[in-house]
C-alpha cells in the first residue's frame, strides 16, 4: 500500500461541508472519493486534517488516502483538476510514509475569517465574506481575546453536536486587524471543537460592539455553558481554513 497527502482549496458555498453523510451527497469528501474511485478502479477513502462546514471555504485543506500500487503524482493531479468543478483545486500531491495520518500527526490549525464592514453589499463578495454593519470596536475585541488565549475548557464555545471527548484546546494566537472596510479575524490553535471559531468571534462582536465589556468573555469561558449567555453564532460565510501544520 502506498500513501497520497494532497493539499485543495475549495469554495464551501457550492458543498453541503467537507464529511461524507451518505454515497451520493454534495459534499468535498463525497465528490473527491467518487472521483478516486473512478479512477482507480476500486473504492478509495479520504482523511482530512480539520473538517470544514457548510459554506466553510479553505485555502489548505490536507487529506490523505491509500492506492495500491505505485503511480505517478501528475497524472493523479492533472486527472482531479481536470475533472472537479471549478469550486475545488488540487494544489499539490506527494507520497508519505504509510503511518502518516493527516489528522492525528497535524500540531496546530489556523483559520482566518473575513468580514465586510459596510451598510452596502457587493455581488461579487457573496459568500466569501460576511456582511456586518454595525461599528466594531476591534480595540475592544484584541483585548477580550486575550483571555483565551492558552490551553482552556472551550466548552463554552462548542456546538451541541460536537462530538469531541476532549473540550480542551490550546490557542496559540488571535489576531485581529483591518484593512480598509475588511476585518480579519486570524486563530491559530492545536485543534478546534466544532463551530469554535464562529462562537468566539460571535462572543468577541459582542465585545467589539459595546453588548458586553472586555471582561465577560472570561465568564463566558469560566460557565462552560453558552445557554447562559445570548449567543448567536455567526454565519459561516468568510471563513477559511488556511494552513494544517506538521
Amino acid at each position: 500500500m502506498y500513501r497520497l497527502l494532497v493539499c485543495i482549496q475549495y469554495n464551501g458555498f457550492f458543498y453541503h461541508g467537507w464529511q461524507k453523510q451518505n454515497k451520493n451527497d454534495n459534499s468535498i469528501q463525497c465528490v473527491i472519493e467518487n472521483y478516486l474511485s473512478l479512477f482507480f478502479n476500486y473504492n478509495i477513502k479520504i482523511f482530512c486534517s480539520s473538517r470544514t462546514d457548510i459554506g466553510v471555504h479553505s485555502l489548505g485543506q490536507i487529506f490523505h488516502f491509500d492506492i495500491k500500487k505505485y503511480i505517478k503524482i501528475n497524472l493523479i493531479l492533472n486527472y482531479l483538476n481536470n475533472v472537479l468543478l471549478n469550486y475545488i483545486l488540487i494544489k499539490w500531491i506527494k507520497y508519505v510514509s504509510i503511518n502518516f495520518h493527516s489528522r492525528y500527526n497535524a500540531i496546530a490549525r489556523r483559520y482566518i475569517y473575513v468580514m465586510c464592514n459596510i451598510d452596502n453589499k457587493s455581488i461579487f463578495l457573496n459568500k466569501l465574506v460576511t456582511y456586518y454593519n454595525e461599528y466594531i470596536d476591534i480595540n475592544l475585541m484584541l483585548k477580550a481575546s486575550r483571555c483565551l488565549i492558552g490551553k482552556h475548557d472551550f466548552s463554552s464555545f462548542r456546538s451541541s453536536k460536537c462530538e469531541s471527548k476532549n473540550p480542551y484546546k490550546i490557542i496559540f494566537y488571535i489576531n485581529i486587524y483591518k484593512y480598509k472596510k475588511f476585518i480579519f479575524f486570524d486563530i491559530k490553535a492545536n485543534s478546534f471543537l466544532y463551530h469554535m471559531v464562529r462562537n468566539i468571534i460571535s462572543s468577541l462582536l459582542l465585545v467589539g460592539t459595546y453588548k458586553y465589556s472586555v471582561f465577560w468573555i472570561k465568564d463566558f469561558l469560566y460557565y462552560r455553558n453558552k445557554k447562559i449567555f445570548n449567543i448567536y453564532m455567526i454565519k459561516p460565510y468568510g471563513l477559511y481554513l488556511v494552513n494544517v501544520y506538521y
